[in-house]
């Protein structure tokens, strides 16, 4: 009715000034931080990359100039490289010759080279001339012969130094066993490293130095800028070196993104699918013993969790100012529009037949001299019409009371009353009692002023009903029994409620006769609920028939069965007391039933539908 009223147009076009700015203002300030942060984020890990690869670089000079120890004392008699250069191949040595025991300065040397970094795991000397494999894991040396073990070479195809992917530790093939040592329990990375015979390409030796990932950790750690950022080290063929959170750890990286750009040392570029959404950074690295590639996965929820809290702040200014709008709207609106809804109110009253109506003028603008003009009018029309209305309402009124004094119950009460007397003078009180129960009827029934009454009022009417049929079909062949609660007594419902139900029982249930007969009334209060039951031992109701009555009550139209007596009880109920009353109706060979169960709503409002 007021979708289109102008007190509604007015409050949207206010909410529509305060929305739109302030909605293009969130969006323009969300956009723009969201850029700024972003060219911010590449910058600032653009230079935690090229500081995490210098630092990295750094690391794995250490680790080569460490291993590269090996060559020095080359012309010393005794040193590490002359005791490995001193190795025969014993095919080649004629019968007799021993070997120099050179066990000694290995071991020191492995040691001292152990002793250089922190983070050494475990270190393999492999001896190509006698195929000899020297360990030295956890402080313990261990050499053996090893004619299975085959040198990892190069993935480039190259002769040259190289850092192998992450692995689980392993003894390079060896047999001997180190005390507490669980092979397979530490994730590392090798670095792996030919010996030659200098100044040729011969290669004499073949050094692996397994290290922790302590230190590779670390400086992973520096290039970070929060716990859900993820950072890679991988080398050229895509083999995982580091991993933050250890997926991928020794594995290729298969995802989508991490096929880089080729020919270019650093950069970024955005990713959005099921597997990440956020900018993915890269720096390349080329050091002597390692190649591949630092990169960076910055989720945009990270990214960009600061653009969304000043969105968040900006948004609840903005919902505060809309909350401030609309108060002022509905306000403004309110008492621009509240002369309108008076006067269509006071129409209103008028279109229904208040003609006395009259409407507080409460300004001095246009609206109120529309208003008052408009009761002028409306009191002038009344005045006209006011004495042909009275006169067609006393004229019915005047019709209404002849035709009442036609039928005066109270005549046919005094009657029955006079013949209910004489036939005491003549000695026939059944014939007293039986003229005393129909009179009683007919007072209940035709005492139009009252619609409703009291349920115990309702029995005493059914008795004296029955006493009347008991005396047409027979005293010995009907009896009524009558079990109620006193609380349910006292229960208001419509008149004549019961009565149709009992007349039903002697139109169909004791159609072929009565013999035997009875008919039960119960009541008791149940739920908030007054629930009467109406049975009787006749002969019952077909199942078609019951099917056919229920689904005209279900319809709330005339069936054939009920007529006016069942869906009138229904809709008295439903109209007088509460539309949540019902009408149960059970049949079958044995008799049947008739349930009423009415909510029990309060005496002020069941008084009300009762006068309506």
């Amino acid at each position: 009715m007021f979708k289109h009223s102008i007190r509604n147009r007015l409050m949207a076009l206010i909410l529509l000034a305060a929305v739109i700015p302030a909605g293009v203002s969130v969006m323009f300030s969300y956009l723009y931080t969201k850029q700024s942060v972003t060219e911010q984020a590449v910058e600032q890990n653009r230079k935690l990359l090229t500081l995490g690869a210098a630092n990295l670089d750094n690391y794995f000079q250490g680790i080569n100039q460490r291993a590269l120890s090996v060559y020095s004392g080359i012309n010393v008699q005794s040193s590490f490289y002359t005791s490995i250069l001193s190795v025969k191949n014993p095919n080649t040595l004629p019968k007799g010759t021993v070997q120099p025991d050179n066990r000694n300065i290995v071991s020191t040397q492995l040691y001292n080279l152990f002793l250089a970094d922190r983070n050494i795991f475990q270190i393999h000397l492999y001896v190509r001339a006698n195929k000899q494999s020297n360990t030295l894991l956890q402080g313990q040396f261990r050499r053996e012969y090893n004619p299975r073990y085959t040198p990892l070479p190069n993935p480039s195809g190259s002769v040259r130094p190289f850092v192998e992917a992450t692995h689980m530790d392993h003894q390079y093939g060896i047999k001997s066993g180190f005390p507490n040592y669980k092979a397979g329990a530490t994730p590392v990375f090798s670095a792996h490293y030919p010996i030659f015979r200098t100044p040729s390409d011969e290669v004499i030796a073949d050094l692996s130095i397994d290290f922790r990932l302590t230190e590779l950790e670390d400086i992973a750690k520096s290039m970070y800028n929060s716990d859900i950022e993820r950072l890679y080290i991988a080398d050229e063929r895509g083999n995982v070196l580091y991993a933050s959170g250890g997926d991928w750890i020794g594995k290729p990286i298969e995802a989508g993104w991490s096929k880089l750009p080729q020919g270019k040392e650093r950069g970024h570029f955005s990713w959005n699918n099921k597997e990440f959404k956020g900018i993915i950074m890269y720096k390349h690295m080329d050091s002597k013993i390692f190649k591949g590639n630092i990169i960076k996965l910055v989720p945009y929820e990270d990214l960009y969790s600061d653009a969304r809290t000043i969105s968040r702040i900006n948004t609840g200014i903005g919902v505060l100012f809309l909350i401030i709008a609309g108060i002022a709207g509905v306000l403004i609106s309110i008492g621009f529009t509240r002369p309108i809804k008076q006067l269509i109110s006071y129409t209103q009253k008028v279109q229904i037949g208040q003609l006395d109506a009259s409407v507080d003028s409460v300004s001095e603008d246009e609206f109120g001299l529309l208003a008052r003009k408009i009761t002028d009018m409306t009191r002038t029309i009344n005045d006209l019409i006011l004495q042909e209305y009275r006169l067609e309402i006393a004229n019915k009124t005047n019709q209404l009371k002849v035709l009442q004094a036609q039928v005066n119950p109270h005549f046919l009460y005094n009657a029955l009353q006079s013949i209910a007397t004489l036939s005491l003078r003549y000695n026939a009180p059944k014939i007293y009692d039986l003229i005393y129960s129909l009179g009683s009827m007919m007072r209940y029934s035709m005492t139009m002023g009252e619609t409703q009454a009291t349920l115990q009022s309702e029995i005493e009417h059914m008795e004296n009903y029955v006493i009347l049929q008991r005396e047409r079909f027979g005293e010995e062949n009907l009896r009524m029994d009558v079990d109620v609660d006193e609380c349910a007594r006292a229960v208001i419902v419509p008149k004549m409620i019961l009565q149709p139900l009992v007349e039903n029982i002697f139109k169909h249930g004791f159609q072929d006769g009565i013999k035997d007969g009875v008919i039960s009334i119960t009541g008791k209060l149940e739920e908030e609920c007054l629930v009467i039951t109406v049975r009787d031992n006749g002969r019952g109701i077909t199942g078609e028939r019951l099917n056919e009555v229920r689904s005209s009550l279900e319809r709330m139209e005339p069936g054939e069965y009920d007529g006016i007596g069942l869906r009138n009880v229904l809709s008295r109920l439903r109209l007088q007391i509460s539309e949540r009353s019902q009408l149960l109706l059970q049949g079958g060979e044995g008799g049947a039933e008739v349930v009423l169960i009415i909510p029990l709503e309060d005496e002020g409002s069941r008084k009300e539908k009762g006068t309506e």
